[in-house]
C-alpha cells in the first residue's frame, strides 16, 4: 500500500471517530484485496455506515477534510443500490466514498456482500459489528432456464431495436446499443460459459474470465459512427450471442427457446 493511501486511511479512521452520525468506515476493493489487489493507478474504496446518507450525500463539502478535490460528483454504486461520491483529488488520490445506511450493516445484501468477501478492513466501528472472514473467490451461480430465457430474450428483443433506430437514421442511438446494451448482454451470457468460476461484477477482468477466443471475437462486433459500419457490427454481434447461447445452452442443459431464424430474418429485412 503506498504511502499516501495509508496516510488517507488513518485520517478516515479519525475522522469517522468525530463525525456526526457516521457509524463505520470500511475499506473494500482493490486496496484490501488479495486476489487482484491495487496497482499503481488503484483508487480506494471507503463505504461509510451512517444514520442520515442525505446529510453526507446532499452536502459533500466534508470530503474537503481530505484534501482538494479537482473532481467530485454522486453516482448508484456499482453494487448493492447504494449511492456514492466519487473524488479525485489534486494530489492525484482517488476516492469513492459508498454512503451506506447503517442499519443496512445487520444485512448486507448478497451482491454487495460479494464485495466484502473479496477482503474488507474496519477502519472505525461505533456499535456495528462485521464478522471476521478470510478473503475468498465468488462462485457465479448456473443459469436456470428462467434466468437463460430472460437474458436471451432481452438481447434479440434489444438487437431488433437498434436495428430499428438505424432504420429511422439514429445511427447514434443505434450504435450505443450495440457498443453498450448489447455488449453488456454479451458479457452476463458469457459468465455462463466461463471456465472460471469467479466472474466479478459487470465487466471487471473479462479478458481474464472470458477465455481468449470470446475476448478476440469480441473486437469486430464494435462499430463506427457510421450507419453502414452500424449495419455491420449488429450483424457480427448477433452472430456472436447466439453462438455463446449455444454454448451455454449445452453446457448447462438448457433449451435456446427464441426463434432465432425469425429473428435474424427481421433483422435484415431493418438493416442497410
Amino acid at each position: 500500500m503506498k504511502p499516501q493511501v495509508a496516510s488517507f486511511l488513518g485520517a478516515v479512521s479519525r475522522w469517522a471517530a468525530e463525525a456526526p452520525g457516521v457509524r463505520a468506515a470500511v475499506l473494500l476493493g482493490s486496496q484490501a484485496r488479495v486476489d487482484a489487489p491495487a496497482d499503481p493507478v488503484s483508487d480506494v474504496d471507503v463505504a461509510l455506515f451512517v444514520d442520515d446518507p442525505a446529510a453526507y450525500l446532499d452536502h459533500p463539502a466534508w470530503v474537503d477534510h481530505f484534501g482538494d478535490p479537482l473532481l467530485r460528483f454522486r453516482e448508484p454504486t456499482a453494487v448493492g443500490g447504494f449511492e456514492e461520491l466519487r473524488v479525485h483529488f489534486r494530489d492525484g488520490l482517488e476516492v469513492d466514498f459508498a454512503i451506506v445506511p447503517a442499519a443496512v450493516a445487520a444485512a448486507i445484501p448478497p451482491e454487495a456482500d460479494a464485495v466484502f468477501a473479496r477482503g474488507y478492513r474496519v477502519l472505525f466501528a461505533d456499535g456495528i459489528s462485521f464478522p471476521e472472514r478470510e478473503p475468498s473467490s465468488i462462485d457465479a451461480p448456473a443459469p436456470t432456464q428462467e434466468r437463460f430465457d430472460r437474458l436471451v430474450n432481452d438481447f434479440w428483443y434489444h438487437l431488433l431495436w437498434a436495428a430499428k433506430k438505424l432504420w429511422r437514421g439514429e445511427v447514434l442511438v443505434a450504435k450505443q446499443a450495440c457498443d453498450g446494451l448489447l455488449t453488456g448482454l454479451l458479457v452476463e451470457l458469457a459468465r455462463w460459459r466461463s471456465a472460471e468460476s469467479d466472474t466479478w461484477h459487470g465487466a471487471r477482468f473479462f479478458e481474464r474470465w472470458a477465455g481468449d477466443d470470446l475476448v478476440e471475437a469480441l473486437g469486430p462486433t464494435f462499430a463506427r459512427y457510421e450507419a453502414a459500419d452500424v449495419a455491420r457490427a449488429l450483424r457480427a454481434k448477433a452472430e456472436l450471442f447466439g453462438r455463446v447461447e449455444d454454448e451455454v445452452a449445452a453446457r448447462h442443459g438448457l433449451v435456446a427457446s427464441e426463434d432465432r431464424a425469425e429473428v435474424l430474418k427481421r433483422l435484415e429485412a431493418l438493416l442497410p
